[in-house]
């Protein structure tokens, strides 16, 4: 089965959702990945290099985890 990029964007969406990754990279990744689908469309790259853009974008969606969050832990439970 060959991959296609829409089920590539569907996984860093995936990650970015499930909070398993860096949401600022996961949102940019999936800016460039929706780049990568309207160059495609517009046959300014072609359906090989486009996967393979794809592919590296979403390997750079997952080297982050995300960061702990920044508010301070609550003494008093309201």
């Amino acid at each position: 089965m060959r991959e296609d990029l829409q089920a590539v964007r569907r996984r860093v969406l995936g990650l970015w959702t499930s909070r398993t990754v860096c949401g600022l990279l996961a949102v940019a990744c999936g800016l460039r990945l929706n780049r990568i689908i309207r160059l495609r469309d517009a046959g300014r790259l072609g359906e090989d290099e486009a996967l393979r853009l794809a592919l590296e974008t979403e390997c750079v969606a997952r080297m982050f985890r995300p960061l702990p969050s920044d508010e301070a832990p609550r003494l008093i439970s309201l």
